[in-house]
């Protein structure tokens, strides 16, 4: 205890020992040094924030900032967004879904869950189409495109005493993200959702309209309409197809030689006409259906036998008729065959969507040669199959390309990157830099402290420079200084008081004046 009070007499003694500008310098210092240190120290221990939620509404906003504060968990908001500590957010994000559900302004069946004990029929009903209406919005809301969805019902009664009660209505508002849109396809699912919840309620009765106030429900089952709108757009998306395609068998083989000094287009033409071709074809030569054979002898005539496939399958052999045996010469023969004519019907099919000609276009960076382009030219018809007789076309060109965007482009990432290293280095150096100035002026205030408190104080020259003391130099002696002898203690006082006469006429003869004044009293 008593070197602490030593070294506090110590320190307060040197700093009353210090001049009035090394007072304020010091101070300075101390204060620099002081605010150097804390703002590192926030810095360093000042959590990062990040967003928790955003876009919510104001009621769900609420109850997220009320179950935080019940939390006691640190929070920040920033315009539409909940931000709090970054280290925290898998958990806080995980914990809060399962105390505060998400509703987004629209309650479903929890409705049900704060009812009243014994609400009335016309009660049940409201809350029913209130939930119901809720449920239909969340699943709406729950696609990529939508940001926010309203949806009211109209349900007529239905009693025992009406058999046909009138159908229900629907009309659904719908705000799209920016940027997107709803095709039709969409649009029915949508329609589809509203007649799968809802009782009794037809297609037609439902309406969407975008916040745009567009219906997008206008037309949406006009069959003619949509059958050629669904068969352009599936043409042109297998026409797109069929040239990507193309275009990226002669990209993955031209890149490997030009890199990116290469671009490709190609123009399809395709049929999309469905032909059905029926042709039958007759046979030279059938099967024989029936013989018949009459022979003419000299004495009369006689008939043969008759026969058939029919006859040969039942092993009925037996000759239909005989006249005469036969006598004689055979004078002439008759012989009949009917013959089966066989015929094969064929159906052909060809379906829509073949090639009818091909236009390709190849460009490449640089000047090039003939032989050069004859190469292109063949590995391009190759790979897409060239034909002479569809009338397909190839045209390969040398140009040189304009790079300045992509250098562009390329100046800039590398700016930003630059930036971003800049700005952390900037951080970093900072931090460094304050800590140095802190480690410096620990060390300064250490060495002036532990010299003032010296009996004979030494301060440099420099530091006194730094901070303008006034130095004030040391007045010569006018007198030399007093040699010791060998005399005694008496001899010695008068020689100096003959030295102090001679030097200081007046005031020695001031001092005898006073001497005589006492003695005359």
């Amino acid at each position: 205890m008593n070197k602490f009070i030593q070294m506090k007499n110590k320190l307060l003694q040197g700093w009353r020992n210090l001049s009035k500008n090394k007072k304020i310098a010091y101070s300075i210092l101390t204060v620099v040094i002081i605010i150097a240190l804390i703002s590192f120290l926030v810095s360093a221990l000042t959590p990062k924030y990040d967003v928790l939620f955003s876009n919510l509404s104001s009621t769900d906003s609420g109850a997220m900032l009320t179950q935080l504060k019940t939390d006691k968990v640190s929070y920040k908001v920033s315009g539409t967004s909940i931000l709090v500590p970054k280290a925290q957010i898998d958990s806080v994000r995980m914990q809060l879904m399962s105390e505060v559900p998400l509703t987004d302004g629209s309650k479903g069946f929890e409705l049900f869950d704060t009812s009243q004990m014994a609400p009335t029929d016309a009660q049940t009903k409201i809350m029913y189409q209130r939930a119901l209406s809720g449920e239909i919005e969340k699943a709406i809301k729950s696609f990529p495109q939508v940001e926010g969805a309203k949806v009211n019902l109209v349900m007529p009664d239905s009693t025992a005493f009406v058999k046909d009660t009138d159908p229900a209505t629907a009309s659904v508002v719908v705000k799209l993200k920016p940027g997107n849109t709803l095709n039709n396809d969409q649009v029915k699912a949508i329609v589809a959702l509203l007649t799968g919840a809802v009782q009794n309620l037809p297609k037609e009765n439902v309406s969407v309209i975008s916040d745009n106030f567009k219906l997008l429900t206008a037309g949406l089952y006009d069959k003619d309409k949509e059958t050629l709108t669904n068969s352009t757009e599936t043409q042109q998306a297998l026409k797109a197809q069929v040239e990507k395609t193309l275009q990226d068998k002669i990209t993955n083989l031209l890149e490997p030689v030009y890199k990116d000094g290469v671009k490709v287009s190609v123009n399809a033409e395709l049929n999309f006409d469905a032909l059905t071709r029926n042709s039958t074809t007759y046979a030279t030569k059938g099967a024989v259906v029936s013989s018949h054979d009459v022979d003419t002898w000299n004495n009369g005539t006689s008939t043969g036998l008759s026969t058939s496939p029919v006859d040969s399958a039942t092993q009925n052999t037996t000759a239909t008729t005989k006249t005469n045996a036969k006598d004689g010469n055979v004078v002439s023969r008759d012989s009949t065959k009917n013959y089966d004519v066989s015929k094969t019907d064929d159906v052909l099919t060809r379906a829509p969507g073949a090639i009818t000609k091909l236009t390709t276009s190849v460009v490449l960076d640089g000047n090039l040669d003939q032989a050069t382009k004859t190469s292109v030219n063949n590995l391009v018809a190759q790979a897409t199959g060239y034909s002479g007789k569809r009338g397909d076309t190839i045209s390969v060109e040398g140009l040189y390309f304009n790079t300045d965007a992509k250098k562009a482009a390329q100046q800039a990432l590398l700016d930003i990157a630059n930036a971003d290293k800049a700005a952390a280095n900037k951080v970093l150096y900072t931090r460094i830099g304050c800590g140095v100035l802190a480690v410096i002026a620990f060390i300064i205030l250490f060495v002036v402290i532990r010299r003032s408190s010296k009996k004979e104080e030494i301060e440099p020259e420099g530091f006194d420079t730094m901070i303008e003391d006034e130095i004030i130099p040391k007045k010569p002696e006018k007198h030399a200084p007093i040699v010791t002898s060998t005399k005694n203690k008496k001899a010695i006082q008068e020689n100096e008081v003959k030295k102090y006469a001679a030097e200081k006429p007046e005031q020695v003869a001031d001092i005898i004046k006073s001497w005589m004044t006492e003695d005359e009293r």
